[in-house]
């Protein structure tokens, strides 16, 4: 498994708002600390997050995280809880189960109850709780490892760190009872806190507590990295100098690979975009057709020099505009090309795939200029991962979407000869898999041009809008964003896993 310690400070972090203190105004990178929290990898990739403080926000966008598949609770303190908040943009397509002490859930439930309100308003978070048993024995089984509540004292508080695998992990102790400590034996890397090195705290230990408690262990790990951290403990290089090498200060975004092998501190991998994204607003199709085509050339240049390729999105409102697919019927062009002309249409015969559609302003067109054999990817897969993520932004809308049998795009009601529709199609291009062309998604568009077509080639074929649908028209800024947004998801989760 992998650990990113996402914090690694007590309640006020580090630096602390108004001091003048060293730690504070250290120029070691080390010695900045957020609240305390920690993101686990599993074997199997799913991400177990053990507490969301108010840092969640700046800890995510900084390691570009966009899931999380179950949250582990140590306690209700706010630095420990109050970022569930900002989980909201990355939980509301499923529920995201969080563990915790029944006290704690119930905390949760009442700080957050719009949440569990009988109708939450839509874009809240999707939670499920799951109280920790009480009991001698109280593990469970999350994603294929299990899970061991650790029972501690914060004080007078009874609170739980967690054993997951070979990993244990405490925050905010004071005291433990033997038979508790004892479950951490075996770990090969404890994460605990220390909130200063020697000076006693009512409800934290220091230092020289955890030294203590160390050799009691029947088997030490093999690493023991020390956080919530105050500012009143020694900087993060002092702390080094005094402590052995199996015991060391931990420090923000600290990066841990736990294998067989033994426990590594590892860099942090850089992030990968799946690609560029680029809106280019209201445009004419002879324009954003030369830049797919000149974007689309230089990729295909790339790798028959052996380069590394590059990928785009293009988003797009076109000029009134038909176009044919290479392969279409001129006899689903129920106008002449003279008739569209004088009537203020554009008119192209083009390389993609697929029949005649119509191209207007309301409607967004997606572009994406991407190299398939980097995300793994074939151009039926690459269809169905547009088609889907079409679908997946229409459930967003509450419009309920599928495909149909021997066609491409996004449909309605099919099967139903009266209401069948179609609302968004889709024609690509690809070369040494490399795409070009891509969807056109009805948001806000003037249906009537598609009267004068049989669209994507189906006589008498119905086409809608998300505003059709709806009844009203909707943010275009919004739709895109939320698009590029799903298609960012779908895509980077195809990637190499970054950590």
């Amino acid at each position: 498994m992998k650990v990113i310690l996402l914090g690694t400070g007590t309640s006020t972090g580090i630096p602390e708002v108004g001091c003048g203190c060293p730690v504070c105004h250290s120029a070691d990178p080390r010695d900045r600390r957020l609240r305390t929290s920690a993101l686990v990898i599993t074997d199997s990739g799913h991400r177990i997050l053990i507490d969301c403080g108010p840092d969640f926000h700046y800890q995510a966008t900084r390691l570009g995280i966009d899931r999380i598949d179950a949250i582990l609770l140590t306690h209700e303190h706010y630095d420990h809880t109050f970022g569930l908040d900002d989980v909201r943009t990355i939980a509301w397509r499923e529920d995201i189960p969080i563990y915790g002490q029944q006290r704690v859930l119930d905390s949760v439930k009442a700080r957050m109850h719009y949440v569990f309100s009988p109708n939450p308003y839509p874009g809240t978070p999707r939670f499920k709780l799951h109280p920790i048993e009480e009991g001698a024995d109280t593990s469970f089984e999350l994603f294929g490892e299990q899970v061991t509540p650790i029972s501690l004292a914060h004080g007078a508080l009874p609170i739980v760190g967690y054993r997951i695998g070979s990993l244990s992990y405490i925050t905010d102790m004071k005291s433990i009872e033997l038979e508790e400590w004892a479950k951490v034996s075996g770990s090969q890397l404890l994460v605990i806190n220390a909130l200063r090195y020697q000076r006693p705290h009512p409800s934290h230990q220091s230092i020289q507590d955890v030294e203590r408690l160390l050799p009691r262990l029947s088997e030490r790990p093999e690493l023991t990295l020390l956080t919530h951290l105050s500012h009143h403990a020694p900087s993060h290089a002092q702390i080094s100098s005094l402590l052995p090498e199996d015991l060391q200060p931990a420090y923000d975004f600290e990066y841990i690979e736990v294998d067989k092998a033994g426990v590594h501190v590892l860099p942090l991998p850089a992030y990968q975009e799946p690609y560029t994204y680029r809106d280019l607003g209201r445009i004419a199709y002879a324009e954003a057709w030369a830049k797919q085509k000149e974007l689309f050339e230089a990729q295909l240049e790339a790798k028959h020099e052996g380069r590394p390729t590059e990928s785009y999105l293009l988003f797009c409102e076109h000029n009134p505009v038909f176009t044919m697919g290479k392969h279409a019927n001129v006899a689903n062009m129920l106008m002449s090309e003279d008739f569209l002309r004088d009537h203020g249409y554009d008119y192209f015969t083009v390389e993609r795939g697929g029949d005649v559609t119509y191209h207007g302003p309301g409607q967004i067109t997606g572009y994406p200029i991407l190299d398939l054999e980097r995300f793994g990817l074939g151009l039926k897969a690459y269809i169905d991962l547009l088609e889907q993520s079409v679908i997946e932004l229409l459930r967003f809308y509450r419009i309920e979407s599928t495909l149909k049998a021997g066609a491409t795009g996004v449909w309605l009601d099919v099967g139903d000869p009266v209401k069948e529709r179609k609302i968004c199609a889709i024609g690509v291009k690809s070369s040494r898999y490399v795409t070009m062309h891509g969807f056109a998604l009805n948001v806000n568009t003037d249906l009537s041009p598609f009267h004068l077509i049989n669209p994507c080639g189906f006589k008498d074929g119905k086409v809608t809008s998300i505003a059709e649908e709806l009844g009203k028209e909707v943010d275009m800024t919004v739709a895109k964003h939320m698009l590029a947004s799903i298609l960012h998801r779908r895509l980077s989760a195809l990637l190499p896993p970054r950590f």
